[in-house]
C-alpha cells in the first residue's frame, strides 16, 4: 500500500491505493476480459503466394506504401489484381489496397477493399480478426461510431489475447457514443491489460462516473488519479468539484493544501478558496497565511477587502503583529478610522494601554466610525488611562464616553468607580 498523507491540524485526508490495483467502483466492480487470454486460431496461417512474380510486385506496392507513393502502390496492386491467379497474392494486394486508399483519406473505398480481403479467404484467422479492428478504427475517423462499435464488437466475439490498447479503443468509441456506462469496463480493462494511456483512460473512467450522477465512484478515481497524476492541476481541480458536491469540506480543505504544498493551486482564485477553507474549518492563521502569501507573490489583487480579511484572520488567531501590521495595510485604502479603532482594540487585549490610547485617538480623528465605536473607543480609552495609573485623564475620556447612549451607563460606573479608589487613597494618606 502507497499513500500520501498530508495532515493540517487535525484534518487529514489520505490517497492510498495497493500496487497494481484499479479503483473499484460499483461499475469497475464486475468488469471481466471481453476475450479469452489464451488459445489457438482455426486457420491461423494464410495460404503462401506460388507466383514469384506476384510476390515482386507485393513487395514493390509495400515500399512504395511505405514511403507514402500511394498511386505508384495502388496502380501496381491494381494490376496484379486484375491479372495475377495467385489467389494468395491477390488476397494480399486486396488488403494492402486498403490500407493506401485509408493512407489518402479514401475511407469508403478503404473499407470496401479491406472487408473484400478479409471475405477472400486468403489472409489467416489472425489478420482477419484484425481487421475487423481497423475496420472500427476507419469508421471511428469518419465519426460513424455505430458503424465503429459494430465491428469492435465482431473483433472480441473472435480474437484472443486483444492487446490492452484494443480495450482503450473499444472504450473511447462508447463514450464518443455518449454510452458512458459500456465505456466504464472496456477502459478500465485496457488499464487492467498494462495501457500506457494511463491519464486518457483515468480521466475517461473520472468523466463517465460523473455523466452517470456517480459522484462516490468518481471520488475513488479522482484520489487514485492525484496518486498518478500528481503534476496535473486538473487531476486536483475535478477532485476538489466532486469534494464540494459531496460536501466532504475537510477533505476539500486536505486536497486544496496538497495541491498548494506540489504548485498546483497557483491562482487568485486557488489562494482564495483555500484561505476560505482554512476560515470555514476554525484555522484563522493559515486562512491568513496563505491569503497574505498571494497578495505578496502578486497573484491575488492587494486592496482593502482582501487586507481586512487578512486582518481579520490574524486578529481571530491572537496573531497581533500581523493583523496589526493588516488593519494598517487595509487603512491605507481609506480615509476612515475604523481599522484604526481594530488596532486600538488589539492593543488594548494585549495591555498595552500607551499604544491603545494613541489609536483609539487615531480612529476618533478620523471619524466615519460603525455605529456605537466612537463611544467605545473613548470608554476604552477612560480604562487604559486608569490602568495606566491616570485617573484624570480616564475621568476626561469617560466624560466623552458619557455622551454616547450605548456607553453611557458604564462610563458613569466607572468614573465612580474611579472617584472611590481615588477617595480612599486620600483617606489612606491622610490616617497615614
Amino acid at each position: 500500500m502507497t499513500k500520501i498523507t498530508h495532515i493540517v491540524g487535525f484534518i487529514a485526508l489520505t490517497f492510498g491505493f495497493a500496487v497494481n490495483a484499479l479503483p473499484q467502483t460499483k461499475y469497475t466492480s464486475s468488469c471481466e476480459l471481453l476475450a479469452p487470454k489464451s488459445g489457438e486460431y482455426e486457420d491461423d496461417k494464410a495460404p503462401a503466394m506460388t507466383s514469384e512474380s506476384a510476390y515482386k510486385k507485393i513487395t514493390a506496392a509495400n515500399e512504395a506504401y511505405a514511403d507514402a507513393k500511394y498511386v505508384e502502390s495502388i496502380a501496381i496492386l491494381q494490376e496484379l489484381i486484375a491479372n495475377s491467379n495467385d489467389k494468395a497474392a491477390v488476397g494480399k494486394a486486396i488488403f494492402l489496397l486498403g490500407l493506401n486508399y485509408r493512407e489518402q483519406g479514401k475511407y469508403d473505398q478503404a473499407k470496401a477493399e479491406l472487408r473484400r480481403a478479409m471475405s477472400s479467404g486468403m489472409l489467416g484467422k489472425p489478420n482477419e480478426v484484425n481487421l475487423r479492428l481497423t475496420l472500427a478504427q476507419i469508421s471511428a475517423t469518419q465519426e460513424n461510431y455505430s458503424d465503429a462499435l459494430r465491428w469492435m464488437k465482431e473483433y472480441f466475439s473472435e480474437v484472443i489475447n486483444p492487446p490492452a490498447s484494443s480495450y482503450a479503443t473499444y472504450a473511447s468509441l462508447y463514450y464518443q457514443n455518449q454510452d458512458f456506462r459500456s465505456a466504464i469496463c472496456p477502459a478500465y480493462l485496457a488499464l487492467q491489460e498494462g495501457s500506457k494511456l494511463t491519464k486518457p483512460l483515468y480521466s475517461l473512467l473520472f468523466a463517465s462516473h460523473i455523466e452517470l450522477k456517480d459522484l462516490a465512484g468518481a471520488e475513488v478515481i479522482g484520489r487514485e488519479m492525484v496518486e498518478l497524476l500528481p503534476g496535473e492541476k486538473s487531476v486536483y481541480d475535478n477532485l476538489f468539484a466532486v469534494l464540494s458536491q459531496r460536501g466532504k469540506v475537510q477533505d476539500m480543505l486536505a486536497l486544496a493544501e496538497l495541491a498548494y504544498m506540489n504548485g498546483m493551486w497557483d491562482s487568485e482564485t486557488n489562494y482564495k478558496q483555500l484561505s476560505a477553507l482554512y476560515s470555514n474549518n476554525q484555522i484563522p492563521l493559515l486562512a491568513a497565511d496563505r491569503l497574505e502569501e498571494g497578495v505578496n507573490k502578486g497573484i491575488v489583487e492587494s486592496n482593502e477587502e482582501i487586507w481586512r480579511s487578512i486582518a481579520n484572520s490574524y486578529k481571530y488567531a491572537k496573531a497581533s503583529a500581523k493583523a496589526i501590521n493588516a488593519y494598517n495595510k487595509a487603512s491605507s485604502y481609506t480615509s476612515s478610522g475604523k481599522y484604526d479603532y481594530e488596532i486600538a482594540s488589539i492593543y488594548f487585549n494585549d495591555e498595552e494601554y500607551a499604544k491603545a490610547i494613541e489609536s483609539f485617538r487615531s480612529a476618533i480623528r478620523k471619524g466615519n466610525l460603525r455605529d456605537g465605536d466612537a463611544g467605545y473607543a473613548y470608554l476604552q480609552m477612560g480604562v487604559a488611562h486608569q490602568r495606566m495609573g491616570q485617573p484624570d485623564q480616564a475621568i476626561a475620556a469617560l466624560e466623552r464616553a458619557k455622551n454616547y447612549k450605548n456607553v453611557s451607563k458604564n462610563a458613569n460606573a466607572y468614573i465612580s468607580y474611579i472617584q472611590q479608589i481615588e477617595s480612599m487613597k486620600k483617606e489612606l494618606a491622610l490616617n497615614d
